[in-house]
């Protein structure tokens, strides 16, 4: 079931658009140029990841869809591309990257982007994920958006995953190495994961005796609360992109800065 769909990305594209027309290193271009791509592709109805998810996930009561949450809690802000819930009130978090020909991963966890040319170092989003956990976590928490089973609240059980695009190509260090895993293709989040983890869980409720699933309007209301936490605040990208000493005079003006998240933030 569908719960919260993507937000409009014309604001975010105008000002990305805008910081491309300053003096910018190469990485700092190459950086722009793909979250620029990937909010395009979300407004030309191209495959991205929301409509493999949207697809296969939106008419089934098994699961909750969430796109494009933006949420605070702690002083700190993040915003998470993707979740997906399913009845047991697992969490699964996915963080979208618009990587259209080769990922290399290193054995120390670097990641590294060809952009045609050549390679781009990216920052991890496997540890950039492992923050987004910890906020959502929290704001569950606080919240009291879990609903209690025997009187005790229920614990976030939250797992993260990176899609990169379909047909993209990873190079992988060996899994005893560094566990790369959870970067995936989303076309294989549909075909082959979601439906490992439906087919696992049910297993383990059936043959280790774990609590049942909650009721498909549990799933909802839970889904419906943390939705109803969002707040669709613009993202200074001047400041995600480390682009605070650029000359004051340069910096594209954001009309409402009442409604710019101002704290520490990942995308």
């Amino acid at each position: 079931m569908l719960i919260k769909d993507r937000d409009p990305a014309q604001t975010a594209i105008a000002q990305l658009k805008e910081l491309l027309s300053l003096n910018l290193s190469a990485t700092k271009k190459f950086l722009i140029e793909r979250e620029l791509k990937r909010l395009n592709s979300q407004g030309n109805g191209g495959k991205t990841a929301a409509h493999f998810i949207n697809f296969y996930c939106a008419d089934c009561p098994d699961w909750a869809i969430i796109h494009d949450l933006k949420i605070e809690c702690s002083g700190f802000a993040t915003h998470i591309d993707h979740l997906l819930i399913n009845q047991f009130l697992d969490i699964h978090l996915f963080e979208s990257r618009s990587y259209n020909d080769t990922i290399k991963i290193t054995a120390e966890g670097d990641f590294l982007v060809y952009d045609g040319h050549q390679y781009q170092a990216v920052a991890s989003p496997i540890e950039e994920n492992i923050k987004r956990i910890q906020v959502l976590a929290d704001l569950l928490i606080e919240n009291k958006i879990l609903p209690k089973r025997l009187g005790i609240p229920l614990k976030p059980k939250i797992s993260s995953y990176v899609l990169i695009s379909p047909g993209a190509s990873i190079i992988r260090p060996p899994e005893t190495v560094y566990d790369t895993s959870s970067v995936i293709t989303a076309d294989y989040l549909t075909q082959t994961l979601l439906k490992q983890l439906k087919r696992f869980k049910r297993a383990l409720a059936k043959f280790r005796h774990l609590p049942k699933a909650f009721k498909a309007d549990t799933l909802a209301k839970v889904a419906a609360k943390l939705a109803a936490m969002n707040k669709p605040r613009l993202i200074d990208y001047r400041r995600v992109f480390c682009l605070d000493d650029i000359d004051i005079a340069q910096v594209p003006v954001i009309s409402n800065q009442d409604n710019v998240i101002t704290c520490d933030y990942a995308i």
